[in-house]
């Protein structure tokens, strides 16, 4: 009875102590998270211009992602309206031609054809000269359509990379039947969207590369700019560092109030990037021809994720500076 009840006393005991240290702990957070407050508040200045720097740095990360994702659109946009063109003969057999075509659609890089008869293709050259020209007078139009139509047999083909025609090319020049149908014109293996898609992906390289620049820039200068805030949070309180010390203050409690500080200009930094990017996202919504459309729906439906991104991108920026400058400045032997 006496050793259970030992073993019971000491199992009370190591339970008082386990609730002390736990209630000494939320103490000490809760001071050294006012200290930061007060640190915080106390260099109004420098934490304005602290926060500033890291807010553009995040917007312009952030702006980056948008914009790169926007021109990605684009370019699915136009790739989706690009085909390639092969021009059969106007004598050929129909069924000849519907034979060619699912011959030609088994090909691995062919994702769609689409037949156009001589007919069909001479009734929208037509529509489109009049557009064009904005003819009204009735007996020239029905002119131009009672004259013969020249204009062959197409096939417009869709194919899984624009860069890359040569199973098709191969194809229409090295199968024999598909060679003694072909006309005259040559077939459309290269076209003039696809300079615009060179033209959009080169454009968006640039601007990943000059946003990733820009953003390296920014953050290496937020980093400096919170550097010297905290380095100056600590030179202002010296003295009391001095004494914290003398009174056997922990590491982590001299340390702490810095890391606070550093992680409140993360903290509104974030938040006020996010609040700039979603009202300029809102401004652009519905404009360049439906190219920020599938981003912009992606951001309000996953806000909560861009926020905690970038509130987290701003926190670690502040926590990196803030360890860099109290490793260097604060003598924690």
């Amino acid at each position: 009875m006496r050793i259970k009840s030992e073993a019971q006393k000491r199992s009370k005991e190591n339970l008082k102590q386990m609730m002390r240290g736990r209630k000494h702990r939320m103490r000490t957070a809760k001071r050294v998270v006012k200290y930061g407050a007060q640190s915080f508040t106390r260099n109004a200045w420098l934490s304005v211009a602290a926060i500033a720097v890291m807010t553009v740095t995040l917007v312009v990360m952030a702006a980056t992602l948008v914009v790169t994702s926007a021109m990605g659109t684009a370019i699915d946009m136009v790739r989706s309206q690009v085909d390639m063109s092969v021009y059969v003969k106007q004598d050929a057999e129909r069924s000849k031609i519907d034979e060619m075509v699912g011959r030609m659609g088994q090909l691995g890089s062919v994702l769609d054809v689409r037949v156009v008869s001589p007919e069909e293709a001479n009734a929208k050259a037509i529509d489109k000269i009049i557009a064009d020209e904005n003819i009204a007078d009735r007996d020239l139009i029905e002119a131009m359509r009672e004259a013969p139509n020249k204009l062959p047999w197409t096939l417009n083909v869709k194919i899984a990379d624009l860069n890359d025609p040569g199973e098709l090319e191969h194809f229409v020049y090295n199968d024999e039947v598909m060679a003694g149908m072909l006309d005259a014109r040559p077939p459309s293996f290269s076209s003039s969207h696809r300079e615009t898609i060179d033209k959009i992906a080169s454009v968006m390289r640039g601007v990943e590369f000059g946003g990733l620049v820009a953003a390296g820039v920014f953050g290496v200068i937020a980093i400096l700019v919170v550097f010297n805030t905290i380095r100056m949070a600590i030179f202002n309180r010296k003295e009391e560092i001095y004494m914290m010390k003398l009174i056997g203050a922990s590491k982590g409690f001299v340390r702490g109030p810095f890391l606070v500080e550093a992680m409140m200009y993360g903290l509104l930094a974030g938040a006020l990037a996010a609040g700039l990017v979603f009202a300029g996202v809102a401004m652009l919504d519905g404009g360049f021809d439906g190219a920020l459309d599938p981003t912009v729906a992606f951001m309000w439906e996953w806000w909560w994720l861009i926020v905690a991104g970038l509130v987290a991108a701003g926190m670690l920026v502040g926590v990196v500076s803030a360890v860099l400058a109290t490793g260097k400045y604060l003598k924690l032997r």
